[in-house]
């Protein structure tokens, strides 16, 4: 038996073979699609073409406006940094400025458009060209129109154009219109008007300021007289003068203060002073000579005083010493302590005289104090009186100044407003001028062109795609190797022969294209893909044919796929090479006999019976619907009994079985076989469904050894090749050389 499938799928794609994009698949698409491409890219450029003819032509012209504050500071004198928020805004408010209808009904009563022909009478649009050319609309007007401020603004505003410059303060404003006469002079306009605007609305700004400020300067000089008059009506009332009686208030009282600070340190001596002198009072006239020095600071004899105290101390060291000198018994002591008590006594009278001195002085001083503190109390309470009376003084004053200094604040302004109104200086300015445009701004025919192709380049690529979509056949051995795992033995071109042949006619057709394939009669562009087919089948059952004879089983998966005309060239090739080949006719309902009944006996034998012989090219040909070798029943003991026998007068034995989709008839005499080749209609038989039937099957697709093409047209085949493929390559060198042998020929 031959090595069944020894093709397995196709290998998991290499690293280095992943890519995002095929490049060479959708050259291969553009290539097959080439007409659908070339067939839209061409309708459209049609259709632009037509577009441009019939369009009416406009001109734009448009003029750039610089808006700078700077020239509002040139008078004002205030220098202001503008931030970018800021400058977003006046543009964009300036860009709203000039879309308004405002402006644009100063451009009509400027150029005196509601009359203008030329501006209400614009060229007929492209529809209603159109229409005149298929006789649905009247031509273009030539009556003259007249027509409202309102809707001359309504026009002027849906034909202008306003942006900005980037990011700049530059505002472009441009005007679309038939003529670009017309258009330079709209866009002048519009320009002029934005001017014009700018400095009425300054004016009107400027005028409407000076009339608020003027009423409001007389209102506040009116109450700022008020005030005056009130400060000197309340100064008359209490005949306060701004400061001075304060003055003289604080005067007195910071004296008074100074006073009665000193009444208090005098008062806190004489009160110690005392307390020491009553000390000692207290003790008796006994200790009246030690504290003798409290006598220092009273309104005595300081000499008096300071014998007083040397008599002390004399008496003191001489009763001391005596004492010491003669005992405590001697009678001199008792004159000395009479002496010292004598004199005790007149310094403790003198202290006491002195005691009630320091508190007579202590009484005066208290006395003093209490006078001062009620001389500072009435004097704060007259302070406090005075410094209300001030309080509303000062804040008559205050209003007063307040008053001042806000009239001259909007006299200021008045007077700004004023100046500005005699001068107004806008704050935008024309930087360019419209000009008049050369060339239309539509239609682009440029722009309109290319968008013409890429609009086709687009639908002919979704056409395509569909058309790609659509295609569900095998059209390259590639596919066949990379969706089946299968060996691709070759193409069948698509044979010339009539459907109303008869079957001897169709073999002699076909007898003929194999021999003129062999003996190179025919066009090798043709033959050769034929031939090679044939024997690449011929290839893989060489192995077997080496060793016994084998059985080939031709089938399809759907019926009129060409597997009988495959199977008939394959035994006529077979048999021009000298090998004996049997032909079996499995594809037969089990009722009918297809085949011609002219036997030809090789050997006494049942199943020859029903044998016929093709006596130009010795091929046997028998139907398996004859009752000699199973009445259709492929999977019957006579069938098997006629491939055993077979096997050994034949040197190969084809079976051209029914289709797989319809009936499994194929399936029961697989076992019989050694190999099978599948016929699939190149384009035609869907790929999903073969694969489907060979993922159902797996004995037969472990059991087919090759899938051959049927019906391929030779000449498209290459666009549905990759760039690098065999075929594109092949098949173009053998048209060139086929087409240079006709230029030879005689």
């Amino acid at each position: 038996m031959l090595e069944k499938n020894p093709f397995p799928e196709a290998m998991a794609p290499q690293p280095s073979d992943l890519k995002t994009i095929d490049l060479d698949r959708i050259f291969s698409l553009v290539r097959r699609q080439a007409w659908i491409l070339a067939l839209c890219v061409a309708a459209m450029v049609a259709l632009a073409v037509f577009y441009l003819a019939l369009a009416p032509r406009s001109y734009m012209s448009a003029g750039q406006i610089l808006i700078d504050k700077k020239l509002e500071q040139v008078t004002s004198g205030e220098q202001t940094a503008t931030s970018s928020t800021d400058l977003e805004a006046q543009v964009l408010n300036q860009i709203e400025v000039l879309r308004s209808s405002r402006v644009a009904k100063a451009v009509a009563e400027a150029e005196n458009l509601m009359t203008d022909q030329e501006f209400l009478n614009p060229p007929p649009s492209f529809s209603q060209r159109v229409k005149s050319l298929f006789g649905l609309g009247s031509g273009a007007a030539t009556e003259t129109r007249e027509a409202t401020l309102d809707e001359v603004a309504g026009m002027l505003r849906a034909n202008v154009a306003v942006d900005r410059m980037g990011r700049s303060s530059i505002i472009r404003v441009g005007y679309e219109a038939a003529t670009p006469e017309l258009a330079q002079r709209i866009a002048r306009a519009y320009g002029q008007a934005l001017l014009q605007d700018q400095l009425n609305a300054e004016l009107e700004a400027t005028g409407a300021a000076a009339d608020w400020l003027q009423q409001r300067l007389a209102e506040i000089g009116e109450s700022q007289r008020q005030a005056i008059l009130a400060i000197e009506q309340y100064r008359k009332e209490t005949g306060l003068s701004v400061g001075q009686d304060r003055d003289l208030t604080n005067q007195r009282i910071e004296t008074l203060s100074t006073q009665l600070a000193e009444a208090q340190a005098e008062t806190a001596r004489l009160r110690a002073l005392s307390g020491q002198v009553e000390a000692v009072i207290a003790e008796g006239p006994e200790a009246a000579s030690a504290s003798v020095s409290l006598l220092a600071g009273a309104q005595s004899d300081p000499a008096e005083i300071s014998l007083l105290r040397n008599q002390v101390a004399t008496l003191t060291s001489r009763i001391a010493e005596v004492e010491g000198t003669y005992g405590a018994d001697h009678p001199q002591l008792s004159v000395l302590r009479a002496e010292k008590t004598a004199l005790d006594n007149r310094i403790f009278a003198l202290l006491q005289n002195l005691g009630q001195q320091y508190r007579t002085q202590l009484t005066i001083a208290q006395q003093q104090e209490i006078g001062l503190r009620g001389d500072i109390d009435a004097e704060g309470q007259s302070a406090g009186a005075i410094g209300q009376e001030q309080v509303r003084l000062n804040e008559l004053q205050q209003r007063s100044d307040a008053l001042r200094a806000l009239y001259n604040s909007y006299l200021t302004r008045y007077e700004e407003a004023v100046q500005r109104q005699s001068f107004p200086i806008p704050s935008v300015r024309i930087v360019t001028e419209a000009l008049m445009p050369d060339d239309p701004s539509s239609p682009r025919t440029v722009v309109i062109l290319l968008a013409a192709i890429i609009a086709g380049c687009f639908a002919g690529a979704v056409l395509g795609m569909l058309n790609e979509l659509r295609e569900r056949g095998f059209r390259t051995g590639e596919q066949v190797r990379r969706q089946l795992g299968l060996r691709f033995l070759g193409y069948m071109p698509k044979l010339q022969l009539g459907a109303d042949d008869t079957q001897d006619i169709r073999r002699k057709t076909i007898r003929m294209l194999v021999r003129g394939a062999l003996g190179s009669k025919m066009g090798r562009r043709w033959g050769a893909p034929y031939l090679e087919a044939l024997k690449a089948t011929r290839l893989v059952l060489q192995p077997v044919a080496e060793r016994a004879s084998p059985v080939l089983g031709v089938v399809s998966v759907l019926p009129g796929e060409g597997k009988s005309t495959f199977a008939l060239s394959l035994a006529e090739m077979l048999s021009e090479s000298g090998a004996r080949v049997l032909l079996v006719d499995a594809d037969v309902a089990p009722d009918v006999d297809a085949m011609s009944r002219r036997v030809v006996p090789l050997q006494p034998a049942e199943w020859r019976s029903a044998a016929t012989t093709d006596v130009e090219s010795g091929i046997v040909t028998i139907s398996a619907g004859a009752a000699e070798v199973g009445g259709g029943d492929l999977s019957s003991i006579a069938m098997q009994k006629m491939l055993s026998e077979a096997r050994s007068q034949f040197d190969y034995i084809i079976l051209d079985l029914p289709a797989l989709g319809p009936v499994i008839d194929a399936l029961t005499v697989l076992p019989f076989t050694d190999a099978s080749v599948l016929v699939t209609e190149w384009g035609k038989t869907p790929r999903r469904l073969v694969r489907g039937v060979l993922e159902r099957e797996p004995e037969l697709a472990d059991h087919m050894v090759g899938v051959v093409l049927n019906k391929v047209d030779l000449g498209t085949l290459p666009k549905f090749t990759d760039i690098g493929g065999m075929e594109r390559f092949a098949y173009k060198r053998r048209r060139k050389v086929e087409e240079r042998e006709l230029e030879t020929a005689p």
